[in-house]
């Protein structure tokens, strides 16, 4: 197989097809190599010709074990270089120059830029992150945010952290390309996900988290948060359990508590703390209060699984009416 010699460490590698093609029309010359690329479409040109401009030097060795019948003629020992200006003499014998500089241009990219999008992340959510996240970290991001957002994320660090930062900020100077490329990427991974907290695969994880009981729910989001900090941030929000039903704003849990049927209420106050009892009540009115109270001093024999039945119903209620934007969840942003 047909090697070249690596430019930075002196290995060998075999020659890609693109580069065989590529050598081999630079060595044709421009008659000939235009009736070849004549023949070809234009996705084939544009690849060959960005290959052609990044090939190493080829030696007339290289170049005999990739065309035996060309041996004589190049026994010299000619070197090849696709500079730009070879390629795009190459390509003027079949196609218009502003073609050829569409090809020979790199790819514009039309993705924005992550810096951008983290704009329109919650300031909650990125400060939950920066407080994660190794101070040096933290420091560059802030740095590469725009001013306004960076001034309210610092305003509300810790007065040590905060300081802590403005040092680190100060005494950054040039980063590498490549540590921000790698930075530029985590953040991609890790947060972009959270400019639509409400859809995707956080509201199919709530989905599911929602369905658990509380100390499976609670294993679950502490194992979540330990891999994935900011996403459970987001999740959180979505969640909705029967413990949580006296953390909902009065009116909302009014209308809740006109949705469930009194019998329901009563099974799934069973076993409840008396401050529970009493959130929860507050929001029904007078005589339907006095007959929920009543049936609950009267002993009862409820099983457990009707108990989680009753429960579960109310819980789904509240995601239903907050699906529906009736209400909001008292976990929400």
């Amino acid at each position: 197989m047909t090697t070249i010699k690596a430019r930075a460490k002196g290995e060998s590698r075999p020659l890609s097809g693109v580069e065989k093609v590529a050598i081999l029309l630079l060595a044709l010359g421009r008659p000939k190599a235009a009736q070849l690329l004549r023949r070809m479409d234009r996705e084939e040109v544009r690849l060959i010709a960005q290959v052609a401009k990044q090939l190493p030097p080829i030696s007339s060795e290289e170049l005999e074990q990739l065309v035996d019948e060309f041996a004589n003629s190049y026994s010299s020992g000619i070197r090849f270089v696709g500079t730009a200006e070879e390629i795009r003499n190459l390509l003027s014998e079949v196609m218009a120059e502003e073609e050829i500089d569409d090809i020979l241009s790199p790819p514009a990219s039309s993705e924005e830029p992550v810096w951008s999008k983290l704009g329109r992340i919650k300031d909650d959510i990125l400060r939950s992150y920066l407080l994660r996240e190794h101070p040096q970290t933290a420091a560059v991001i802030l740095l590469r945010l725009n001013s306004q957002l960076a001034a309210r994320l610092m305003g509300s660090l810790p007065s040590e952290l905060r300081n802590a930062l403005l040092i680190r900020m100060v005494g950054t100077k040039t980063i590498a390309p490549e540590a921000l490329a790698v930075l530029e990427q985590t953040l991609a991974e890790d947060l972009i996900t959270l400019e639509t907290p409400a859809a995707g695969a956080h509201a199919g994880i709530a989905e599911i988290l929602n369905r658990l009981d509380k100390p499976q729910l609670d294993g679950a989001l502490r194992d979540l948060g330990q891999a994935r900090p900011a996403d459970t941030e987001v999740i959180r929000g979505m969640l909705f359990t029967f413990e949580d039903l006296p953390l909902l704003a009065p009116k909302a849990l009014s209308l809740v508590m006109n949705q469930i049927p009194l019998d329901k209420l009563v099974l799934a106050l069973n076993g409840t703390a008396t401050t529970f009892q009493e959130a929860v009540l507050g929001a029904l009115p007078t005589r339907s209060r006095r007959i929920v109270e009543l049936e609950l001093q009267a002993e009862s024999d409820a099983s457990e699984r009707e108990i989680a039945d009753a429960r579960r119903l109310i819980a789904d209620t509240v995601l239903r009416l907050a699906s529906q934007r009736k209400i909001t969840l008292p976990n929400a942003a």
